[in-house]
């Protein structure tokens, strides 16, 4: 899902030419199945109370295209297609019909600012009086939200950013970061793997991972928080971001919002039935967090109107 968003920064870009255009790292074997009861568009659309809290999320959070339209065609395609693969490219194929050729200006560039500042404000929240960091480590991008913490936040020294590709200077990667110049030093992800040694031990004192850790591969997930852990200084903070998913529903409408994303920003249905997603509470993470050698508060900060319960919190390098 996350790897998505260089769709929707090239949907951005397109403004200049006022043109309509419109992941995640590692890839597994699939988490649809074809039978009904597995179906995140049947499991979701085909109960009036779970269509509704997901109405919230093309609201509140995707906001790519008119929201009731898009609702309107995916209930009216989920009704009548017989599998999720079905739902997805029809879906896919008629977003034409709902979507203007000035949506860029009207919806992406508004999303992606508006994901920006909230991301940033929340994480100024968590972290109360802190207002100076010596280097940063942003998982998951080159730099997305660093100009945006830095509206809030003084970040001195050497930045890193761990990215499935390098930074470039085309106006999408200019977009997504915000500024002309590299805001820093790209680490490639290399399958969750990444050449993390690079960094000097015991030396920033702000990692985020605004992605989670859910992409991640299960066996590779303590390793590669633990590489992460050692980068930092101690009481250095860890800000991450990720799904509460405890229970089938939770599911089912987080793997929707996947699945949304991914439609709506015109990753093919073999992109997106690859995607690996090992969703899990936020309790879980929280013990293996600790067990890493991190502490946290315990707050947890929701995106209002987000049925995808993706909270923001904050832990400390002991």
């Amino acid at each position: 899902m996350i790897q998505s968003r260089r769709k929707l920064l090239k949907a951005i870009v397109s403004i200049s030419a006022l043109m309509p255009t419109l992941k995640a790292i590692s890839m597994s074997s699939s988490l649809h199945l074809a039978s009904e009861s597995n179906s995140n568009f049947k499991f979701i659309y085909g109960n009036s109370a779970y269509k509704d809290n997901f109405y919230q999320f093309l609201v509140n959070v995707f906001h790519l295209y008119p929201e009731l339209e898009f609702h309107q065609l995916i209930d009216a395609i989920t009704k009548r297609a017989s599998s999720d693969q079905q739902i997805y490219i029809e879906v896919q194929n008629k977003l034409n019909e709902i979507s203007s050729f000035i949506a860029p200006l009207t919806y992406s560039m508004p999303a992606l600012s508006k994901q920006k500042q909230i991301i940033a404000d929340q994480t100024q929240q968590l972290l109360h009086d802190k207002n100076q960091f010596s280097g940063y480590l942003e998982i998951g991008s080159t730099g997305r939200y660093l100009d945006a913490l830095e509206e809030r936040f003084t970040i001195e020294n050497d930045r890193y950013f761990v990215t499935d590709k390098a930074a470039t200077y085309s106006p999408i990667d200019m977009i997504d970061r915000g500024q002309i110049i590299k805001a820093g030093s790209d680490i490639l992800f290399n399958n969750y793997q990444p050449a993390l040694h690079s960094i000097p031990r015991n030396s920033l004192d702000l990692v985020t991972v605004y992605i989670g850790f859910h992409h991640c591969p299960v066996a590779l997930r303590e390793e590669f928080i633990t590489n992460i852990r050692d980068t930092m200084s101690t009481g250095g903070y860890l800000v991450v971001r990720d799904h509460d998913v405890n229970n089938k529903k939770m599911h089912h409408i987080v793997a929707l919002a996947h699945d949304v994303f991914n439609l709506g920003t015109m990753e093919s249905w073999q992109y997106n039935n690859a995607e690996l997603r090992n969703f899990y509470a936020l309790a879980e993470l929280d013990v293996l967090l600790n067990k890493l050698g991190f502490k946290s508060d315990g707050k947890k900060l929701f995106q209002q109107g987000d049925p995808t319960l993706n909270a923001l919190m904050v832990y400390q390098k002991v």
